[in-house]
């Protein structure tokens, strides 16, 4: 049973799915400024299941929050449960520790074993948060993983995989068949089972966004590993946070790829969106009966004033809030995010997105 407090907002989210709810739903980015608003260090935050948990629902609570968003440090999961050391910080995300990338040489791709789905590194630390959120809030999340393309960067740098892609082909792809077959598909899987609830897997992957890599490296080196994913894995997997339409020369032809790899949602976000405007993403996804989902980017919510976080707000409701399928979209709420201007954003949302 979906917990009063945030039954109304789960509500309002599964019409928009549909169409048309009673306001314009929002979700957030928002466990690194629940560290902070709670009060939590970040090395506790982000190990203690219980403190993350209780810290985004007092958040949501606090700032009439739709329903709390079960975020964490989505990234590092596999790649630390791979053997990738970790740096936490204390009002801040835990980062991997570049000067000791697990894949600082090719060859050491050949000494990796598979983690122990569910038990190696903080996989234990994942499956106790979905347990607590729904003890907590009676809502099933989707589950989450790090796509194939984005845990490749991680493991061995931007720079070293770029390089890979055009000069070691075979090595590139060895890298990322091995995630997707070896460490990605079976956390999923294992997740699957351990919470048969959860209808969908939804993968991080903003490190394969323009500009720092380009459509055709997306159709040769990320979408095949996605929909590898999808024969592998028993439930729907989607990737929907690539971004970087303002970057390409054709953001038709971007969000259709985009298309291929997410299940019935297109998200666009500052500052592409607010570049580009909402009407272009608005058009092409009610051409393809989709719900469309845009973000609010993180620099207007910290440093913005209050008309311009009104204004913008305002302006990406009226444009792409007609006909309903539209969710609001907080982005990357940080410790440093100033608390009254996401009450403004909330009581802005509130006052425009009545249908």
């Amino acid at each position: 049973m979906i917990d009063g407090r945030f039954h109304k907002g789960y509500e309002r989210l599964q019409k928009a799915g549909e169409g048309i709810p009673d306001c314009v739903p929002f979700t957030s980015q928002m466990h690194e400024f629940a560290m902070a608003w709670s009060g939590t260090s970040g090395s506790t935050f982000y190990t203690d299941a219980s403190a993350l948990v209780a810290g985004i629902v007092k958040t949501a609570e606090d700032f009439d929050f739709d329903i709390p968003g079960l975020g964490y440090d989505v990234y590092n999961i596999e790649a630390e449960a791979l053997g990738q050391q970790l740096i936490f910080n204390e009002r801040q995300t835990p980062a991997i520790n570049t000067a000791l990338r697990l894949l600082k040489e090719k060859k050491h791709l050949l000494s990796l074993k598979p983690p122990i789905p569910g038990s190696s590194g903080r996989m234990p630390f994942v499956l106790n948060l979905h347990r607590l959120y729904r003890e907590r809030t009676g809502i099933s999340p989707a589950i989450q993983f790090c796509a194939p393309f984005s845990l490749a960067v991680l493991l061995r740098g931007y720079e070293d995989f770029i390089l890979d892609m055009y000069e070691d082909l075979e090595f590139a792809h060895e890298l990322l068949t091995f995630l997707t077959e070896e460490v990605i598909a079976p956390w999923i899987n294992f997740q699957q089972d351990e919470f048969p609830e959860s209808t969908s897997a939804i993968g991080a992957d903003a490190l394969c966004s323009p500009p720092m890599v380009n459509t055709k490296l997306i159709k040769n080196f990320s979408i095949p590993y996605i929909r590898r994913l999808r024969e592998l894995c028993r439930r729907p997997v989607s990737v929907i946070n690539w971004w970087g339409e303002s970057h390409v020369k054709n953001p038709i032809e971007f969000l259709t790829l985009k298309l291929e790899v997410a299940s019935g949602l297109i998200r666009a976000q500052d500052p592409d969106v607010a570049l580009l405007g909402p009407e272009i993403f608005k058009e092409f996804a009610v051409k393809h009966n989709v719900v469309l989902e845009l973000g609010v980017g993180d620099g207007i919510l910290n440093w913005g004033s209050e008309e311009e976080i009104r204004n913008r707000i305002r302006h990406y409701i009226q444009k792409a809030s007609p006909g309903g399928k539209f969710i609001l979209y907080l982005t990357s709420l940080d410790a440093d995010t100033p608390p009254e201007n996401i009450k403004l954003a909330v009581s802005t949302i509130r006052e425009y997105g009545k249908y």
